[in-house]
């Protein structure tokens, strides 16, 4: 298990969810699952481990991802 498949699964039991860590990462929530499992190592590990080693230290836990898709407006039909 690397380092930050193990800083992964720490902070997955003390609560946080992937949307959540993703949120925080600035990644999509299926990058973080590939990390988590080991399908795919971040690019910039030193960064990731910085992150996710703050993110072990906050007491508090988002509860909700705060990024929100945009939707794009619809064209008017003639």
């Amino acid at each position: 298990m690397t380092d930050i498949q193990a800083l992964l699964t720490a902070l997955r039991e003390k609560g946080w969810t992937h949307a959540a860590i993703a949120d925080e990462v600035e990644v999509n929530q299926h990058t973080v699952y590939k990390w988590q499992k080991g399908i795919q190592a971040p690019s910039n590990v030193g960064a990731v481990r910085k992150t996710l080693q703050q993110l072990l230290r906050r007491k508090r836990i988002p509860k909700k991802k705060r990024y929100v898709r945009k939707r794009t407006p619809h064209s008017p039909q003639d």
